[in-house]
């Protein structure tokens, strides 16, 4: 997805262990990474300080924090389903920027490991809980990748 990415300044949101973080950092961006683990906060910090990123690490909790307006070029979220952050992400993504979102769907329960139903996506539900974003891209399904798991993926665009 890299070359469909705008450049610029990136979020991590729930970012754990920091990868997609530290790779945007290696690639140019002004990354922060939100995570409401202080001691994933406190790891990643480090790696980062090893590899001379520079990366702006924050312990929130997603629950309460507010998300700033347009701000990003880029936002990424990966495998953390909070609902009621969807107008947060829209409103922070700049004019153009672009959203990357995956995570497990209801599919999941099928094949392992059992995961909480409150956070797996129903059919249809990312592609809808982002309809004032322009789609890049879309799926869901059962894959094969790290493993077998049932997720959606969302690459769209903020276009207004």
């Amino acid at each position: 997805m890299l070359p469909l990415l705008p450049e610029g300044r990136a979020l991590d949101l729930a970012c754990g262990e920091g990868r997609n973080a530290l790779y945007l950092a290696e690639k140019g961006y002004s990354v922060d990474a939100i995570d409401s683990s202080l001691v994933v906060i406190e790891q990643n910090r480090k790696l980062a300080e090893e590899r001379q990123l520079k990366i702006n690490f924050s312990h929130e909790d997603l629950e309460t924090f507010s998300l700033p307006h347009d701000t990003f070029d880029l936002i990424l979220n990966f495998y953390y389903l909070q609902r009621s952050l969807v107008p947060s992400i829209e409103s922070a993504l700049k004019k153009g920027g672009v959203l990357l979102f995956e995570t497990y769907t209801t599919e999941q329960r099928e094949i392992g490991p059992q995961r909480n139903p409150d956070y797996l996506l129903g059919p249809n539900e990312l592609i809808t809980m982002f309809d004032k974003l322009h789609v890049i891209f879309y799926r869901e399904g059962i894959f094969n990748e790290d493993g077998r798991k049932a997720i959606a993926s969302l690459a769209a665009k903020r276009v207004a």
